[in-house]
This record gives structure tokens, C-alpha cells and sequence, in this order.
């Protein structure tokens, strides 16, 4: 029986023997290749692995396949090499590998599965219960991962590594609360490090938990430097900055934010200038003097960090914000434009704001291009994803759609398809705001009124003040000045509309100097005046909060006429006096030259309504007076009434009645009028024409100014008008105006006129214009045509 037992040994050796001769020539190629990818042959080695596991199936091959793949940073190789992994002839510590590659990969399904069975496998390996619980933590599973860590302290109790991994947790999930009790836990294991002391201090000044944070250096005074103690100042100013951008009240934001810098030019003030909170303290005050409207400040402060190196992203962003506020929309473009990657490229703040940016250029084509590519759903999933709901960011972007219409020349279709919209919605707050901001636009400051009114009965409780912009704007337009500006200042300088209406405020009260100057050569058989000038300037005072505002004033002529000269001026002080819905204009003073009397003039405006206005004057020694009538002792006292009309900003007209009693005996009538209507605006474009008439009576009294006994004229007029939008709120206004008329005069008949003339019109700032141009004209004189070449120029200056 022995000796069977030992030939059956003996048989089953040899039977086994191709078997093991087999393994011990996998194990040499797989050493080999393993050999290779020591010496750096990583991908040959992988290749070589791969093949050598297809023809094997040996795990040892498998997991030295998946170790290369690992080691050459092919996480999906390595996946792909096992799976399903769960069923593959892997070690232990293969599969705590591919666990880590599949949670690296995102794969947080498949990492949770292959930790698990990690726990079933080798329950003493801490890494298994740590990486589920970092897997849960990265996939946002907050009830597992509590569990995961619970389920780890119960088994290996509270020790570093697990601590490690809830402050990277807390982190990723931007939960500071978590870190800080993380800190203090580890902290209690180990009370004299002074890496954690100042890492738990660091978490507690940025929660503002100061007696906390002063506590930690009141018990480890010698790890606290000066500098360090800075870090309670450098937080709670991040924590002003972050309340204030969600504070309603603008009085309140605008202390938080007052707060802000003063605690950042201190941080400034005492930190090392190479030390990291130095750095952060100058990029973040850009963004307090960005939120505080200080554009001047943050471009300077932005300018000198940039001069110095890459700024990060939202520096780069607060410097945009400052230079388009200061109007330098296209520097603005390029850096929203550099900010928009493909990480950011469905970031609606951004978006939003490059949309403004290029509407602001005038860059209309690249606003229009913005808004085809930001697509929004009507309706998205709510926070439980249950149910659909209306997406306020479809409304958003509808919302620019239109006010893009409008700013291209489609105001009138923009506000139809507003009101349409209300039909269906009226208790829509965000589009009677919308509706509000385009009547204005369109010169109806009372119907934009009704509309930020019916905004504020919608709005929510304590955001009803984003109706204020609007509604004082349009009390402004009206000239509506009791309380505005005490309104204005109130409301402070925080958001983009608030600031562009701080400074209209700033503009319209402020010392201003207009000047005009015409000058013209004429020649023609029957020539009135071969050589002429006049000049009108007037110096205004500051306009009070009630909307007076005094004026110094300078206006002369001078004509040519058979060779003699002939000069007449007038200096004089005067006023403008507010009673809304009226406007008095009182002036008084001398006249000069071959005017030698004083003067009184008056005229008082009347605002009706959105459409009408009425007004009337009365000139006491009228500037209008011929020159050759007061070359003869002869003056004039004038009295008009006018009526006007305006239906929006595409039609608009006007009459006047005037008569003028001149001490020679004449006595002039005149009847005038004028309609202007568009005829096509587009982005920049804008062409337009105007029909004028009038007609006059004067006495049959012997003097030698022209003085036709009945005259009568109508002029079409056409003018094309191209608008070149220049950074920093610069622009050129360039017309070109063409007209022709049919002129009666009684005793001669009529006759044809024309003229022709060029125009600049420069917006040099905000506070700075300059106009000027060049014509010619054809003009009939008692039958005669005469030509004449005219210049012209005008500046308007205030003074802020």
C-alpha cells in the first residue's frame, strides 16, 4: 500500500512538472518586463505586461500591469487593465490602488465598491475605511461620509489621519465650521504644535471668531508675531466685504465697506511688504474701491499689482469692473474676454458683464453675438429635483435681448414687446423696471414714472430701492429737482446705476461755461452783410438742490455792410429759477457798442406732460435787433410764445408766434414751425429729415435792413448723422446736412435756396464738449440770391 501511494506521488509530479516549469517562465518575463520598467521603459513595459497577462491570467502579472500603469499616471489604463475589478485576481494593496485611481478619475461609484470590498478583505488596513470616507467627501455624500468617519474612529480611534482627511473635506465642501472643529480636535492631540495653532487660528479669524482666535495668542504668545496678528484684521475685512455686497440699505453697506478699507490700509500700513498678507491686502482693496465706486483708486491700485506680475482672476475682474466705470469699455472687453474659459464660459456675472461692456462701446455685433450663444431653458429643476420651475435667467437674458433692441434704434418695438410681456405677467416686477429705464430713454420720464411705480408695489419687501435709480432719473429729466438731489445721495454709489446717476447729479449741478460762435462771408448782387460774427457766452454758477443757479452772460455781433462796421454786445447777469412743472429765466444788463441802453429779459417754460410743453418770453431791448436799426438809434422789444411737441425721440416738432416792436416804426410778425421725423436709426446710424416754414409781416417804413413787407419760406431739410464711439467715454458725432427751399417774397416772386454744411461734434469727457463745422448756403435777398461760406463752434464745460 506504501509503495502505491509513493508511485502515485511520483506519477502526479510528473504529471504537474509542465505546469510549474510554465509558471516559473511567466514569472521570468513578467520580472523582466517589471525589470524595464525599473530602468524607466515604462510604456514598453506596460505593453509587454498587458500582452503577458492576456496569454497568463496570473494576478501577479495583473498587478504589476496595474503598479506601471499607476506609475505612469494612466489612471484609466490601470481601470481598464481589471475590469471589473471586483472580480479580478488582485492583491490587497492593487485594489486599495485602483480604489484611489477610480476616486482620482471621479469614478466615485466604483471607488466606494472597491474600498468596501477592501474592508471585507483586510479590515485592519485603515486606508480602506479612509478612502470611502474621502470618496463620500468628494462625491458630496455627506450621510456617508459621517458614517465612513465614524465607522474609522471606532476601529483605529480619532488619530491624524483621519483628522487630515475631515480638514480636506471640510475644505472641498467650503465648510470653514468643520475645519475649525477638525483644528481643535487635532489640536487637543497635539497641544504644542505650532502648525496647528496657527492653521486653527487662521480658520477662526476667518469665521470672525476673534475671542477664539485672541484666546490662541494669548496662550501661545511666542508662535504669534506682530504680523500674524494682522490675520484678525485681513478676515474680518473679507467678512464686511462679503456682508456689504448683500446689504440692501445703502447707508449701511457703504459703512461695511468704509470699515473694509480702513482695516486694509492698516494690514497695509504694518505687514512686511514680502509677506503673503501684504499681497492679498492690495488685491483686495481694489475690490473695497471697486464695490465703493472709487474707479480712479482701484484702476491705479490694479495697474501697479499688474506692473508686477499675474494678477489672479478676480483682481483681474475688479480691475475690469474699475476701468469700465471709468468708460474704457474696450480695455474692459479684452479682460472679460481673457476671463472667459472654458471654465467660466457659462458664468452669467461674467457674461452679464461682458454684454454691458460691449454695449457700452457700441460694440453691438459682438453684444448680439453674446446673447445668440447664451442659451437658457424656460424652466429648470428646483433644489429637489422634482419638479420644473420658470428660470429667472431665461428672463434675464430675454430682458437684454430687449434692451439690446432698444440701444440698436428699435426703442419703440422694445417697448411694445415689454408691454405685450406685462399683459401676460403685471406682477412682474423685474420688466416694469425694464419698461421704466426705456420710456425714459424715449423721453416720457412720466410714464417711466407709472412703470417704477407698479416695480415697486411687485418688488419683494426691502429690495423695493432698485426702483430708485430710475424713478429719480426721470425726475431729473422732468426738471424736477425739489428733493431729488437729497434722494440721490441717499442712495448711495454702490451698483452700477446708482453710481452713473451720482454722477449725472454731479454734472447737472455743477459751474458750467457755454460759448457759441458763428461767423460768415457772403457775396451776391444784393449782399446785407459781406462779413459776419456773433458770439454768445454764459458762465453758470453751481445749480442749488433746488434748481437755481445764477448766470454771468456775453453776447455780441458784428456786421459788415458796405464796408463800415457795425457793432452791437450786450453783458448782463441773470438767473434760472425752479418751480416745476414752470422754469423762470431772468436776465438783466447793458448794452455795448452801438447798443446803449440796458436790457431786460424774461422767459418762462412750462412742462405739460411727457408730449407738451408751452413757453413764453418777453425781450426788453431784444438781441434780434438789426444792426443797422441800431446803428440808426433805433431798438426793439420782442415778445414770442411757443408751443412744443414731442412724440418720443423719432418725431418731435414745434410753433412760435413772435412779434417784434421796433422803435422806427416797424412792427414784425412772424409765424414759424418745424417737424422733424426719422427716417432710419441703426447701432451708430441715424438719418433723419425736417420740414421747417414760417412767415412774416413788416411794416412799409423806410429803412435800409431788409425788410420784406410779406415773405414766406418752407425748407426740407435731410441730414445723416454717424456716431464713432472712442474709449473712455469719448465719441465723435459726425453730420452731414443737405437742404433746399422755396422762398416767396412779396414784390419779387419766389425763388430756390439751398445749403450744405459739415459737422464735428466731439464728447471729449463727460464734462467737455466741442462742436464746429462748415457751409455754404444760397439765400434770396429782395429777388437777388447771394452765396455765403459760414463757420460755427461751440463748447459746453462744467466744471466738477
Amino acid at each position: 500500500m506504501g509503495g502505491m501511494l509513493r508511485m502515485n506521488r511520483i506519477f502526479l509530479m510528473f504529471a504537474l512538472l509542465p505546469l510549474l516549469v510554465c509558471a516559473s517562465e511567466v514569472d521570468r518575463a513578467r520580472e523582466a518586463w517589471v525589470i524595464k520598467a525599473r530602468a524607466g521603459e515604462l510604456d514598453a513595459a506596460a505593453h509587454g505586461l498587458s500582452g503577458l497577462y492576456r496569454q497568463s491570467g496570473d494576478g501577479k502579472v495583473l498587478d504589476d500591469l496595474i503598479a506601471v500603469q499607476l506609475w505612469r499616471g494612466d489612471r484609466k489604463g490601470a481601470l481598464a487593465a481589471c475590469e471589473p475589478c471586483e472580480f479580478s485576481p488582485i492583491s490587497n494593496s492593487t485594489l486599495e490602488g485602483v480604489a484611489r485611481a477610480a476616486r482620482d478619475e471621479k469614478r466615485y461609484s466604483e471607488a466606494i465598491s472597491y474600498y468596501r470590498i477592501l474592508q471585507g478583505r483586510d479590515p485592519a488596513n485603515p486606508n480602506g475605511w479612509l478612502g470611502l470616507f474621502l470618496t463620500a467627501s468628494d462625491q458630496g455624500n455627506r450621510e456617508l461620509a459621517r458614517s465612513a468617519a465614524a465607522d474609522y474612529e471606532a476601529r483605529f480611534g480619532r488619530d491624524q489621519a483621519i483628522l487630515e482627511a475631515r480638514i480636506y473635506a471640510a475644505r472641498q465642501g467650503d465648510d470653514p465650521m468643520g475645519e475649525l472643529l477638525a483644528r481643535q480636535q487635532w489640536l487637543e492631540l497635539e497641544p504644542d504644535n505650532p502648525e496647528q495653532v496657527l492653521a486653527l487660528y487662521r480658520v477662526a479669524v476667518s469665521l470672525g471668531a476673534g475671542p477664539a482666535a485672541a484666546e490662541l495668542m494669548d496662550r501661545y504668545p511666542k508662535l504669534f508675531k506682530p504680523v500674524d496678528r494682522l490675520w484678525l484684521d485681513y478676515y474680518q475685512a473679507v467678512n464686511l466685504l462679503r456682508i456689504s455686497a448683500q446689504t440692501e440699505d445703502p447707508v449701511l453697506a457703504r459703512r461695511s465697506l468704509t470699515r473694509t478699507l480702513a482695516l486694509q490700509d492698516r494690514i497695509l500700513a504694518r505687514a512686511p511688504h514680502d509677506h503673503v498678507l501684504y499681497i492679498s491686502a492690495r488685491r483686495d482693496v481694489v475690490v473695497t474701491l471697486v464695490a465703493l465706486g472709487d474707479f480712479v483708486r482701484a484702476e491705479q491700485e490694479s495697474a501697479a499689482l499688474q506692473a508686477e506680475g499675474p494678477l489672479p482672476d478676480y483682481v483681474l475682474e475688479a480691475r475690469a469692473d474699475a476701468l469700465a466705470g471709468l468708460g474704457r469699455v474696450d480695455e474692459a472687453s479684452v479682460i472679460y474676454q481673457q476671463l472667459a474659459t472654458p471654465a467660466r464660459a457659462k458664468d452669467k456675472r461674467l457674461l452679464e458683464r461682458r454684454f454691458y461692456a460691449y454695449s457700452d462701446g457700441e460694440r453691438y455685433g459682438a453684444a448680439q453675438g453674446l446673447l445668440d450663444g447664451w442659451q437658457e431653458p424656460p424652466t429648470r429643476w428646483d433644489f429637489t429635483g422634482n419638479m420644473r420651475m420658470a428660470n429667472d435667467d431665461y428672463e434675464k437674458v430675454l430682458q437684454l435681448k430687449t434692451l439690446l433692441q432698444a440701444w440698436r434704434g428699435e426703442a419703440g418695438a422694445a417697448e411694445a414687446q415689454l408691454e405685450g410681456w406685462l399683459q401676460t405677467a403685471p406682477a412682474n416686477p423685474w420688466l416694469w423696471l425694464q419698461l421704466g429705464d426705456i420710456r425714459r430713454w424715449r423721453g416720457h420720464p412720466d410714464g417711466a414714472e407709472q412703470a417704477y411705480q407698479q416695480a415697486v408695489r411687485w418688488l419683494p419687501a426691502g429690495r423695493t430701492v432698485l426702483a430708485e435709480p430710475g424713478r429719480l432719473n426721470a425726475r431729473l429729466d422732468k426738471g424736477d429737482w425739489q428733493g431729488t438731489p437729497q434722494a440721490v445721495r441717499s442712495l448711495g454709489n454702490l451698483t452700477r446705476d446708482r453710481q452713473e446717476l451720482q454722477q449725472r447729479l454731479t454734472l447737472e449741478q455743477a459751474p458750467q461755461l457755454v460759448t457759441e460762435v458763428t461767423h460768415g462771408r457772403n457775396e451776391g448782387g444784393s449782399v446785407q452783410a459781406s462779413r459776419d460774427w456773433s458770439y454768445d457766452s454764459r458762465l453758470y454758477s453751481a445749480r442749488t438742490d433746488g434748481g437755481d443757479r445764477l448766470f454771468v452772460r456775453r453776447q455780441g455781433s458784428f456786421g459788415e455792410f458796405d464796408q463800415q462796421p457795425e457793432r452791437a454786445a450786450y453783458t448782463g447777469l441773470g438767473a434760472e429759477l425752479s418751480f416745476y412743472p414752470l422754469q423762470l429765466t431772468l436776465e438783466g444788463g447793458t448794452g455795448s457798442e452801438l447798443n446803449h441802453k440796458g436790457y431786460l429779459w424774461s422767459r418762462l417754460d412750462w412742462r405739460l406732460d411727457d408730449r407738451w410743453t408751452l413757453g413764453t418770453a418777453i425781450n426788453l431791448n431784444s438781441a434780434d435787433t438789426p444792426l443797422r436799426a441800431l446803428a440808426r438809434g433805433n431798438y426793439a422789444d420782442q415778445y414770442q410764445l411757443d408751443l412744443g411737441w414731442r412724440q418720443d425721440e423719432t418725431r418731435e416738432g414745434a410753433l412760435r408766434l413772435e412779434r417784434m416792436d421796433i422803435s422806427d416804426g416797424n412792427r414784425r410778425l412772424t409765424a414759424s414751425g418745424w417737424l422733424r421725423q426719422d427716417l432710419w436709426r441703426r447701432d451708430r446710424w441715424w438719418f433723419d429729415t425736417t420740414l421747417r416754414g414760417a412767415t412774416s409781416r413788416n411794416e412799409a417804413v423806410e429803412v435800409d435792413y431788409f425788410n420784406p413787407l410779406q415773405d414766406r419760406n418752407l425748407e426740407l431739410e435731410l441730414a445723416g448723422r454717424y456716431r464713432l464711439p472712442l474709449d473712455g467715454r469719448r465719441s465723435l458725432l459726425q453730420s452731414l446736412i443737405i437742404s433746399g427751399n422755396q422762398y416767396w417774397q412779396q414784390g419779387y416772386g419766389s425763388d430756390q435756396g439751398w445749403q450744405l454744411s459739415y459737422r464735428h461734434d466731439w464728447i471729449l469727457s463727460p464734462a467737455l464738449s466741442l462742436g464746429y463745422g462748415l457751409g455754404r448756403r444760397q439765400a434770396i435777398y429782395d429777388g437777388n440770391p447771394e452765396f455765403g461760406n459760414f463757420i460755427f463752434a461751440n463748447l459746453q464745460w462744467s466744471f466738477m
